[in-house]
């Protein structure tokens, strides 16, 4: 069989395809490079919004439209399953359990699979899968379960494979990935993702780490002390959604505005040039404009390198779906394009502070490379997918992206 996997939503989404198309050519699939050369398209859904949900089902259909066989995994059809419900979209066959998806291909469930290399640049890598949290707007509590930590031998000895066949960056994925080591993720006080880090340096020879998001409640000061290591990217990816405090309190995010800003000192106190970025949702219920205002005046006074802007969409099954204050969609799309302009103007700010100086830049195909604060740059016509190289910044090689 040859299949082709459309993905949608965050990154630990990417990841599991990564591992699950790994998995299909251990039994002897064929992973095609283009859809259309497929016989079988499996579509790894999101199901974090009403909007993203309505994409996945639109990518399945779409699929179908094609005499395609279409399987549908991930997060819809196992939201549903918890909520009692069924996924459905036409003919495609789903699969809320993903040792059943494998089986039905002819796959050994009984192995450990980690995402075959794809390049020699990055490899994303597992930590820490589930969210105990209860934020109002989301259902990845009940699509993806109870936080739990991967062991940190497993982990280390996944780094180690990627430097053995020549990848320079893992990139250290969950969905709350800060949370590493708690025995909940509501208490917050006991990640050891430090910790964790600390054996990576050690004991692996990679030569960059890069964290994917994290909640601002977790990053205790223990953090900075190994962050100050160069060989972990100097770009914080924070999940805050909001920079109004009251709007944060009717998220249930458990974290406040103080954590923003002790965090920026505390990196660039020890990172100078460190890259903040972040989601923000636009348009909650109850936000006034004296709240979005609050999140402007919060991004400007932080310095994001880049924002994620989403408007507020409804998630059926979520607290938030059913609170009063619903804004119309016109305006919240007007706030999301207010925010993402201020976006857009702090991102050539700090790519214009950081011009004349030196940086390390991973070469990656297409010759572009990237430096570990979240830089594009265009490299040489000799630069070769792979390489690290010192580059100090110009105009010219720089991209706003």
């Amino acid at each position: 069989m040859k299949f082709f996997i459309r993905t949608l939503g965050c990154k630990v989404n990417w990841l599991d395809s990564a591992r699950i198309s790994a998995a299909l050519q251990s039994a002897g699939h064929i992973a095609a490079d283009d859809e259309a050369e497929a016989d079988t398209v499996l579509v790894n859904s999101c199901t974090v919004t009403a909007e993203a949900d309505r994409k996945s089902r639109q990518t399945a259909s779409g699929a179908l439209k094609q005499a395609k066989q279409v399987a549908v995994m991930g997060c819809g059809p196992r939201a549903a399953q918890e909520q009692g419900a069924q996924w459905q979209a036409g003919e495609s066959q789903v699969f809320a359990d993903e040792e059943a998806l494998l089986r039905h291909f002819g796959v050994d469930t009984d192995t450990l699979f980690y995402p075959l290399r794809t390049s020699r640049t990055r490899l994303p890598v597992a930590i820490q899968s589930g969210c105990d949290n209860q934020c109002a707007f989301c259902i990845t509590r009940i699509a993806r379960g109870r936080h739990r930590s991967l062991p940190a031998e497993a982990i280390v000895e996944h780094v180690r494979q990627a430097v053995g066949l020549g990848v320079k960056e893992v990139v250290l994925t969950g969905i709350n990935l800060a949370a590493w080591g708690c025995s909940d993720s509501n208490r917050a006080a006991e990640s050891r993702l430090p910790e964790l880090l600390r054996r990576l340096l050690k004991e692996t020879e990679i030569p960059r780490i890069r964290l994917s998001s994290l909640g601002p409640e977790f990053l205790h000061p223990e953090f900075f002390e190994v962050y100050a290591d160069e060989r972990i990217c100097d770009h914080l990816h924070l999940s805050i959604q909001s920079g109004s405090p009251a709007i944060l309190m009717a998220m249930q995010r458990g974290h406040g505005l103080e954590e923003i800003h002790l965090i920026a000192q505390q990196a660039r106190a020890v990172r100078p040039n460190s890259a903040f970025t972040t989601d923000l949702i636009v348009g909650f219920p109850g936000e006034g404009e004296a709240e979005f205002e609050e999140t402007l005046t919060m991004v400007r006074a932080i310095g994001f390198a880049a924002l994620h802007v989403f408007p507020f969409s409804p998630r059926v099954g979520t607290p938030a779906a059913r609170l009063p204050g619903q804004l119309e969609t016109a305006e919240k799309k007007r706030r999301a394009a207010i925010l993402r302009q201020l976006g857009e103007e702090q991102r050539r700010a700090f790519i214009a502070s950081q011009l004349g100086k030196p940086h390390q830049v991973l070469v990656e195909k297409g010759g572009w490379g990237q430096t570990g604060n979240y830089i594009r740059v265009k490299m040489g016509p000799m630069a070769q997918p792979g390489e690290i190289q010192t580059v100090v910044l110009s105009g010219d090689s720089s991209s706003t992206r």
